[in-house]
């Protein structure tokens, strides 16, 4: 069975569940999206359930259903994966931002689950590739900030400023971006006899 008649098939059976018997004509996009918002709001009612009572498990397997219905969902992504490292499933966690980052490349954010899981691995040379490339973008600030910490880890510094200077055009008055930017200048400096 292929995952759109899975979500199809889903969501018609919350949709009986939800209204118990048919809505009166709504037009069919406007019906459609009424009942993606139920099954949306449905599952997360579940999902809160479920983590409220450490049935985590059960928590991870409809966060795989609902990431299959909705692959472009940046929270649901980033809940499955961080549901997957919290029980160590390490590879599924991180093959899920990979598949999120692929199947929507115009998205921002779409690199930053993956770059976050391998800054948190201490892996920062993996970091700057997936990174970069979301900075003309426009990114969520902490892209700026992983890839800014990448790269002082490695001993960059003038890339590590570089991306601060960036981050300080879009968001001037973060305070700790501008003793970041400070330290980084400083260590591009020589040393002073």
């Amino acid at each position: 069975m292929n995952k759109v008649l899975v979500c199809v098939m889903s969501a018609l059976a919350v949709q009986s569940t939800v209204f118990g018997e048919q809505p009166k004509q709504v037009p069919s996009q406007d019906r459609t999206k009424l009942i993606w918002d139920s099954v949306h709001s449905q599952l997360e009612t579940q999902i809160d359930i479920w983590f409220e009572k450490g049935e985590f498990p059960k928590v991870v397997q409809l966060l795989r259903v609902q990431n299959l219905c909705e692959p472009s969902d940046y929270e649901v992504a980033t809940n499955l994966g961080w549901m997957l490292e919290n029980i160590e499933q390490w590879d599924e966690a991180l093959s899920v931002y990979v598949r999120f980052r692929k199947q929507n490349p115009n998205d921002p954010d779409s690199a930053f689950p993956e770059a976050n899981f391998y800054f948190a691995k201490k892996a920062y040379a993996k970091v700057p590739p997936l990174l970069e490339t979301s900075i003309p973008m426009n990114p969520q600030p902490n892209a700026y900030r992983t890839l800014a910490h990448s790269y002082d880890k490695m001993n960059m510094y003038a890339d590590a400023k570089r991306i601060w200077e960036s981050y300080l055009k879009r968001f001037p008055d973060d305070g700790a971006a501008k003793v970041n930017l400070t330290k980084v200048t400083n260590k591009l400096r020589p040393p002073q006899k």
